[in-house]
């Protein structure tokens, strides 16, 4: 283990915006880019002064250590500029400048989707940890550079060592992708007459190839990334329907992996039950001619490939080691796979968006804005601001509504677990009957009553028991707020949750 380690972290947390959390700090959106900025600089200088002109990334994630969400993967968040479209140079052993190393650390600083160790010859070392801390290493002491740290803000602290050590990493032991499973390949591709290949280029991110020659084993063989690790499946199928109808059940966690017409593939997602209809515009599984589509198990206990293997080096010599030490985002998708439609949660609102919902913490250690609490799920009551009923703060207890893995989201929904008041309202009243209610807002196209905690109905201008007046300013009778009022009940449409009434004159 590395003699000289040292711990960063903001320095104080009112200066940039963040709050203690656990053993590290717990940074706010804004404050992200000023801490990256600051530890990078850092970083900087600890590599100048241990002599690191050149880095190498070891067990990249393009995505997997905060967040598996799979709309932020689709943009590469952190990549873009350091490496080429096609994420070429960016994989396990690849040795890269030391401004890319910076680049890379800004980003899982920023927490963009990437994360990597950066290692250097001779022992020096770059971690980003999960609480906003950074660890640097080296075989001789770097004061020089950790009180250049200090002037940066950055809180410096010598520690016994890295919890990202190497020494501390769990592995999974995989055959090499050598001469004799190459052999083996071939022959399926032979014997079957189309095989799927999985390229794991990095954790947690893949590339398909449908293989249906020896010549295009060959071909693809040459252009596969270096230590990648190696999948073979069934064939994809052209039974689309077949396909979804397993979606449909959702009788597991699987990747839905679809070709399209042209022979490229599609976004992979985590397939859910809803992706398998076909009552949309659009759909998510779409058939036609030369489109394929199969599922894959992602968790390594049900994974059952044909051939699996990881590409050694050039010399020969397997040095892939792929850390399977459980990460946030693992612990993350854990508490997503527990919950279930109709659960019921606790949790506190932590932050609203506009006037469609609030994010809630869920009550777990990884359950930081997890759920989503729209506002037509709030109450069964009227109300003008979601700060009424949903403040940043409050406590919250919610029934589950929706699982989506794809956003990492939970939808929650307060009302359902309140019976809805417009049933028994609806069976106990009939059209015609004169009901006593309470005005709660005035439009210029009537007024809105509550004729019961829950239920409201709109009396329209024009709408009146001896059938005078044209609105609330032209009636007979002028109305405000908070009046108590008679009206006579003429429709109920549960369906599209409305009442029409005509003021009693």
């Amino acid at each position: 283990m590395t003699s000289f380690v040292y711990r960063l972290t903001p320095g104080d947390p009112a200066a940039w915006g963040a709050v203690a959390g656990g053993d590290g700090t717990a940074l706010s959106y804004r404050a992200r880019e000023r801490v990256a900025a600051a530890c990078a600089a850092a970083a900087a200088g600890f590599a100048r002064d241990a002599g690191a002109g050149h880095l190498v990334i070891d067990n990249p994630m393009l995505q997997g250590f905060y967040s598996f969400n799979e709309h932020q993967t689709l943009s590469r968040p952190g990549l873009d500029g350091l490496f080429p479209a096609d994420l070429s140079g960016f994989h396990d052993g690849a040795r890269v400048p030391l401004d890319t190393a910076l680049g890379l650390l800004r980003a899982m600083v920023r927490r963009e989707g990437a994360w990597c160790r950066l290692y250097a010859e001779g022992g020096f070392f770059l971690h980003v940890g999960e609480r906003d801390d950074v660890y640097v290493g080296g075989p001789r002491p770097l004061e020089e550079a950790a009180a250049h740290a200090r002037a940066l803000g950055l809180s410096v602290a010598p520690v016994e060592g890295s919890p990202y050590d190497t020494a501390l990493d769990e592995t999974e032991t995989q055959p090499p992708a050598d001469g004799a499973f190459w052999t083996g390949l071939h022959r399926l591709v032979a014997e079957r007459g189309a095989v799927l290949l999985e390229e794991q280029y990095v954790a947690h991110a893949h590339r398909w190839h449908r293989l249906t020659t020896a010549t295009q084993v060959t071909l693809v063989r040459a252009g596969l990334t270096p230590r990648a690790r190696l999948a073979v499946w069934p064939d994809l199928t052209d039974d689309i329907e077949a396909v979804r109808d397993a979606v449909r059940r959702g009788e597991r966690r699987e990747l839905l992996v679809q070709q399209n017409a042209d022979g490229s593939f599609r976004p992979v997602r985590v397939a859910e039950p809803w992706m398998g209809q076909t009552n949309f515009a659009r759909a998510q599984i779409p058939a036609g001619p030369g489109r394929r589509a199969t599922l894959v198990p992602p968790d390594r206990a049900e994974r059952r490939p044909l051939l699996a293997g990881v590409l050694p080096d050039a010399d020969g010599v397997v040095r892939a080691r792929r850390r399977t030490n459980r990460t946030p985002a693992d612990e993350r998708r854990t508490l997503l796979g527990s919950l279930r439609v109709g659960d019921v949660v606790t949790g506190t609102v932590a932050s609203g968006l506009d006037d469609v919902g609030v994010h809630v913490d869920l009550d777990h250690e990884r359950g930081s804005a997890l759920g989503f609490l729209r506002v037509p799920e709030m109450s069964w009551e009227h109300f003008e601001s979601v700060d009424d009923v949903a403040p940043i703060g409050r406590r919250i207890r919610a029934e589950v509504l929706h699982v989506d893995w794809g956003w990492e989201r939970v939808s929650l929904s307060v009302k359902a677990l309140h019976p809805d008041p417009w049933r028994p309202f609806a069976a106990a009243h009939r059209v015609g009957d004169t009901l006593p209610g309470t005005v709660v807002k005035i439009v210029p196209f009537g007024v809105f009553v509550r004729l019961a905690p829950g239920v409201e109905g709109l009396a329209h201008g024009h709408e009146h028991g001896n059938g005078h007046g044209h609105g609330p300013a032209d009636s007979d009778r002028a109305v405000a707020i908070g009046d108590a009022v008679r009206v006579i009940l003429l429709d109920v449409d549960l369906v599209r949750r409305r009442i029409r009434l005509a003021l009693d004159e």
